[in-house]
């Protein structure tokens, strides 16, 4: 549907910030109808890491020897699917199931990429072939079969429901990139109104599809519902949707003013919760020293948040509904360790919780 509806605000959605903890970037690209959330984080090591995300406990899936491990999909049963580098620096696909991995690799392909996964156990993603030129595929019950958009440059596949709708993005003939859906073969395109560029990530089991488009100014986050509703994380230099659930719970990645990736979920018709940046200013602290201002970033603050520092409340100054700035005393930072940081609007709502760290000396 070349040109779909116009996009509207029908459904109001607010936003949980998912960091994984001690990490320095974080993207969530997978969900099931439980919850359970997958996707890749970046350690203070630089290396790239899988994840799932069940109940709030993260646990992290690494391919077996692999240098990088990168978490996409996720079905019902927990299964991820994602990519790994290898030490050759060479790209697989692979199936994680809880207890063993499995290598996906598209015949003579250069480099392969799992992307989502449904309840059949059926796989799409992308490779790259010997030319150089990408294209989709679904891997089904063994079998590859490649997916190319009539006339594209490049095709990739990237979400699948339980119907095997498939969805994804290709490249026409002058390089701009569309949204497209697959539905049994008969693919369409999919091109968010007024969008420089459209790419489609999920699809739910009622046919809602999640993306992310490019206008002039940034990337946003897309949902149909059928309506086209905008993700746009307060504050963010730019908002990715990835997927969605079949109760229309949506996962994607923001980017914040220093560059921070973090992962999020869009929750339909909540009220929005007050949400921390991992990066706070200072970003840690000498032990010892006296009382220091600690300056919070976010958005969702209210005249009367405070901060909370492991479970305390500190006094607290409002500036504007993405800062505020706490106050606080040397007894809190008198040993080396961590704080567990969160804030608290009048209403009782409360934030996500960061750790604030207190040493004995800098960081490496």
């Amino acid at each position: 549907m070349t040109g779909a509806a116009v996009a509207q605000d029908a459904t109001h959605y607010s936003y949980t910030i998912i960091d994984y903890p001690g990490s320095f970037n974080t993207g969530v690209f997978g969900i099931n109808r439980s919850g359970q959330m997958s996707g890749t984080y970046f350690g203070s090591d630089g290396v790239a890491r899988a994840f799932i995300c069940t109940d709030g406990k993260f646990s992290t899936v690494n391919f077996p020897k692999a240098d990088r491990t990168f978490g996409f999909g996720i079905n019902d049963a927990g299964s991820i699917v994602g990519y790994y580098i290898d030490s050759d620096n060479r790209t697989h696909g692979f199936l994680y199931d809880g207890k063993n991995y499995t290598a996906i690799d598209y015949p003579k392909a250069t480099t392969t990429r799992a992307s989502g996964i449904n309840d059949a156990g059926e796989i799409v993603g992308g490779f790259v072939d010997e030319a150089g030129v990408t294209h989709g595929y679904i891997l089904k019950a063994g079998k590859f079969t490649a997916i190319d958009f009539e006339g594209a440059t490049r095709t990739e596949a990237y979400g699948i429901n339980n119907a095997g709708w498939i969805v994804g993005y290709y490249a026409d003939s002058k390089s701009v990139i569309h949204g497209f859906v697959d539905k049994g073969g008969v693919r369409t395109t999919v091109d968010y109104p007024g969008a420089l560029r459209t790419n489609l990530y999920g699809i739910n089991k009622s046919g809602q599809i999640s993306g992310t488009y490019i206008d002039q100014s940034k990337n946003h986050g897309f949902i149909s519902t059928p309506e086209n509703v905008m993700f746009h994380i307060p504050g963010a230099l730019s908002t990715f949707a990835f997927a969605l659930n079949d109760a229309g719970l949506v996962v994607g990645q923001s980017v914040d003013v220093d560059s921070v990736d973090h992962g999020f979920l869009a929750v339909p018709d909540k009220p929005q919760t007050p949400q921390i940046s991992a990066r706070m200013d200072p970003d840690w602290v000498k032990a010892g020293v006296n009382g220091f201002k600690l300056n919070v970033r976010g958005f969702g603050f209210v005249r009367g948040s405070t901060l909370h520092w492991n479970g305390a409340e500190r006094p607290t100054i409002f500036t504007d509904d993405r800062l505020i700035t706490a106050s606080i005393p040397p007894e809190d930072i008198a040993n080396p360790g961590s704080a567990l940081v969160s804030v608290v609007n009048p209403d009782g709502l409360t934030s996500n919780v960061v750790v604030f760290p207190v040493r004995s000396t800098p960081p490496p």
